[in-house]
């Protein structure tokens, strides 16, 4: 593997863990933040809790 491509794997995987620990890292941080889990029981969002509760559209 050429130092081009090591390169280019090393800034993407950099962007990618700091993408995860962007989000997902400042909604540990947050009370009213929780991780809302989909088919299969797999992470895919973010959600936050409100006083005021909404209806299903």
């Amino acid at each position: 593997m050429d130092i081009w491509t090591r390169c280019l794997l090393g800034v993407t995987a950099f962007a990618v863990l700091g993408y995860f620990a962007l989000i997902y890292g400042g909604c540990a941080l947050d009370q009213r933040c929780h991780l809302r889990s989909c088919y299969a029981h797999r992470v895919c969002g973010v959600v936050y809790d409100t006083d005021v509760p909404t209806e299903a559209q």
